[in-house]
């Protein structure tokens, strides 16, 4: 299994309000929102974001913690982008299939707006 180390999250402050600063990429659904900008480092990096405020119960927001960065493990972007993933209070309702396709679905847009 890929791991998941320091060098591809985004572990300061000032990287994540890089991104939320001005993020130049914006996918949203009704469990994420994806906010992106082009990386300040050679590869992607991540940062997950869950609300106690939209996701109560601890095992849940760790759960959706876990599935993005397989997400992000699995489907590396080609290009070098900053991304934030934030959970909103749908994502708490979704299974883990149901998870899965919605992040499937919303990396695909992500990665169709970087290209172009």
């Amino acid at each position: 299994m890929p791991t998941f180390p320091n060098t591809v999250r985004l572990s300061q402050p000032d990287h994540y309000r890089r991104v939320f600063d001005s993020p130049e990429y914006k996918v949203s659904s009704g469990a994420f929102l994806l906010l992106a900008t082009p990386g300040a480092t050679q590869s992607s990096r991540l940062g997950v974001l869950v609300a106690k405020k939209n996701i109560r119960l601890a095992v849940r927001r760790n759960r959706i913690k876990r599935l993005v960065r397989e997400q992000f493990r699995h489907h590396p972007f080609d290009e070098a982008i900053d991304l934030v993933v934030l959970a909103r209070s749908g994502a708490g309702q979704m299974d883990n299939p149901g998870l899965w396709q919605e992040l499937d679905r919303l990396w695909h847009a992500l990665r169709q707006k970087v290209s172009s």
